[in-house]
């Protein structure tokens, strides 16, 4: 009788401890699911965080190449507008090769006499008349250094009834043959240089071989190569 007791209260303890386990267990398993959920919804959210912003991300990709490729359309449009403008504007010149040329296409002519006359004051102009008498005088024509000619507009004339001054190069000659021969030839080079030339209305009556270059203003639009290459053309 005396070993009862203690038999039964170890029972109630051993009761009372696998209760306290089973409710250890229930919370750990319990700790374990909200564990495992949150780190699910993390995941979840990260992912979507990172979807979100490898969309923003690709939409500023695709926004800033847009824009880029609208600078650069607009950069090339005024490019090509400045190249225009600046083809209408640049100076009439001869290049070394556009001598040779130029040298090449009138030396048969050689030793014609020629004179060569720009408008006083117009530099570019007188540049110009330079270039080509380099050029005749290399072909071995007999060419008097270029000089300046002044022309005077008449006043007190209703408007329209006085033509504008000329422009580009207006080539005439004496009514010699050889002479008249040597224009053609000039004003051929010229055009096919890509420069506005022309015969002059009228010829010299004086027997003497000489050819006549008058260098007027500068034309309106391109020039030389700018000419040439002109879309269109």
């Amino acid at each position: 009788m005396g070993l009862v007791k203690p038999v039964e209260w170890w029972s109630g303890w051993a009761d009372t401890l696998g209760v306290i386990a089973i409710l250890l267990g229930g919370i750990w398993v319990l700790v374990m699911l909200l564990g495992w959920a949150f780190s699910w919804k993390a995941g979840k959210l990260k992912d979507s965080e990172l979807t979100r912003y490898q969309a923003e991300t690709k939409q500023s990709i695709a926004e800033a190449n847009k824009a880029e490729s609208i600078a650069s359309q607009q950069a090339a449009a005024a490019n090509l507008e400045l190249a225009s403008l600046q083809s209408k504007m640049a100076p009439r010149r001869l290049t070394q090769e556009q001598q040779e040329r130029l040298d090449s296409g009138v030396r048969p002519f050689a030793p014609q006499s020629a004179s060569v006359w720009y408008g006083a004051g117009d530099k570019e102009s007188e540049n110009f008349s330079w270039d080509i008498a380099a050029a005749l005088n290399a072909a071995g024509w007999k060419v008097f250094s270029p000089a300046s000619t002044a022309t005077l507009a008449q006043s007190g004339k209703a408007f329209g009834t006085i033509p504008r001054l000329q422009t580009g190069v207006v080539v005439t000659s004496n009514i010699d043959r050889a002479s008249v021969k040597a224009a053609d030839a000039v004003v051929e080079e010229l055009s096919a240089l890509g420069f506005d030339a022309r015969k002059a209305s009228t010829t010299g009556d004086r027997t003497e071989p000489l050819v006549v270059i008058t260098v007027q203003a500068r034309p309106d639009g391109p020039q030389g190569e700018q000419k040439l290459n002109a879309p269109g053309r």
